[in-house]
């Protein structure tokens, strides 16, 4: 488990103080949630994040002063995204970081991913891989043979049982050509043969096809079997991970 963001702990003591300040054990709290005397507990210690509403449910049970609720509210909507940055400080470099990821999609047992600029990770054959990554080495990192090469790796985890992946690719997406070379014909093919994984489904957005939504950015929606879930969005210089239901929630709607 991860150790929790400093802005984490941070908003666990705050409402650790608030609930002591109450005269409330964790056991009469979680009653008056509706919670577990468990879930208490880890949001205090800071292994749960809780969400906005879970935070506004605990603010209303201690009653907290209003001069301090916005305050724990804005906390509590920030501790919703982590964001690590593509630079050197990243612990093992993006090779590190996708084991990482390969973590998150372990946990998952349904996969759905939006990609409008270039083949999705999974799919993508080595060279391609190469290629992308280079391109996308804006911090000049260097890492790139490294990091292909366990982005492959990690691409045995659709032929797991118990697992499902959905892919949406705009046809822009599989227009995108990372070098003027053959490079797209083998791609294409590592695509059709991965469909015919029983786990895999792959839907193309037609560039002639009216939208439902703006196709803003790709982003990739981890289901968890309880229900819950983790999106992931990257940029140029870093990669976001959303867990707030709400947030969650739209995303799963625009990706409908």
């Amino acid at each position: 488990m991860s150790a929790a963001s400093p802005d984490r702990r941070e908003l666990a003591s705050r409402l650790r103080q608030l609930r002591e300040r109450a005269q409330l054990s964790t056991t009469r709290l979680g009653t008056a949630l509706g919670w577990s005397q468990s879930k208490v507990s880890k949001i205090e210690l800071g292994r749960t994040r809780p969400s906005i509403d879970d935070v506004q449910a605990w603010l209303d049970a201690v009653q907290t002063p209003a001069d301090q609720r916005a305050e724990l509210l804005d906390m509590a909507e920030s501790v919703q995204v982590a964001s690590v940055i593509w630079n050197r400080t990243l612990p093992g470099g993006r090779a590190g970081h996708q084991h990482s990821i390969g973590h998150l999609r372990s946990q998952a047992h349904a996969t759905r991913i939006f990609q409008n600029g270039a083949v999705p990770g999974l799919l993508q054959t080595a060279e391609y891989a190469r290629r992308i990554l280079t391109l996308a080495d804006v911090f000049g990192l260097g890492d790139t043979a490294r990091t292909a090469a366990t982005r492959i790796e990690r691409q045995s985890v659709l032929y797991e049982e118990g697992r499902t992946f959905e892919f949406v690719i705009t046809e822009a997406a599989l227009r995108f050509r990372p070098e003027p070379s053959g490079l797209l014909t083998a791609q294409y093919d590592k695509i059709l043969s991965v469909t015919t994984l029983p786990s895999v489904t792959v839907s193309v957005l037609p560039t002639g096809a009216d939208s439902s939504t703006v196709h803003i950015h790709p982003f990739v929606i981890y289901e968890q079997s309880d229900g819950t879930a983790t999106v992931t969005v990257e940029t140029y210089t870093r990669e976001l991970t959303l867990t707030d239901p709400e947030e969650i929630r739209y995303y799963r709607k625009i990706y409908d």
